[in-house]
């Protein structure tokens, strides 16, 4: 698609083209395309893509045939892939690990520096093809637990069974630190204050960049969950079997 706002009062035009999605639905890579026997481990594993291409521009009409693609218009590419599989170990526990990263291109960087002279930040941006990346991973683990009840004859016949399923599941997440120096993507300068300490200030080189940066600083998430289900099986005349499913407690 392509966008373009002009205003006769004071002939500033904004200009997107073009504004790009590409999508891929979720597909299995090392899947057999003729199967036989048993699916194997890896043939579980599956990704997606998702791409945006933005190229946009802000300026007068003056100036609008003469701007540079690269130095005077906003232009980036993101691409986003996640990778995930889902997996039974010992026929009863659900393994389900998931790798994400995300690429964005950009055409300039913006670095930063203190000029004490003016006491003001100095900026200088230079023209190059710069790619900004990070991913993170996650692993989780479930499984499920079954419980059957048989009521007590004081209660009454209606009641046949209770069945009690508890779903216990423990996910870790985590992604390095991409502020480090280590990924290039973020600077630091040391600014002077009115009463002359220095503090020091951390800067992102593409602060510009129409994607956003990578995350600064390092996380990991432990997550625990138990959801439970009560449902009880009662006569019911109304039923071929002689008896319906009726849900106590659906998520506990």
């Amino acid at each position: 698609s392509t966008n373009l706002t002009q205003s006769l009062r004071d002939s500033s035009v904004s200009m997107t083209l073009p504004d790009l999605s590409i999508s891929l639905n979720r597909f299995y890579p090392f899947r057999r395309k003729h199967q036989a026997g048993k699916e194997r481990w890896y043939e579980k594993i599956s990704m997606s893509y998702t791409g945006s291409l933005s190229n946009s521009i802000n300026t007068k009409e003056d100036r609008f045939l003469h701007s540079n693609l690269i130095k005077d218009w906003r232009n980036g590419w993101n691409h986003s892939i996640p990778i995930s599989g889902n997996f039974t170990l010992f026929n009863y526990l659900n393994i389900s690990p998931s790798f994400n990263f995300t690429d964005r291109m950009y055409t300039n960087k913006i670095r930063q520096q203190w000029d004490p002279n003016a006491n003001a930040v100095v900026r200088d941006t230079t023209y190059n093809f710069y790619n900004v990346f990070d991913f993170n991973f996650s692993l989780s683990f479930s499984t499920k637990l079954y419980g059957f009840f048989k009521p007590l004859k004081f209660f009454g016949d209606k009641v046949n069974m209770i069945r009690h399923v508890i779903t216990p599941s423990v996910s870790f997440s985590a992604s390095p630190d991409f502020g480090s120096s280590f990924w290039g993507y973020y600077g630091q300068y040391e600014r002077v204050n009115s009463d002359g300490t220095k503090e020091p200030v951390k800067y992102s080189y593409f602060s510009n960049g129409l994607f956003g940066n990578a995350a600064n600083g390092k996380s990991g998430v432990v997550s625990f969950n138990i959801s439970n289900n009560l449902e009880a099986k009662v006569k019911s005349d109304q039923d071929s079997t002689g008896y319906k499913k009726v849900s106590l407690i659906e998520n506990l």
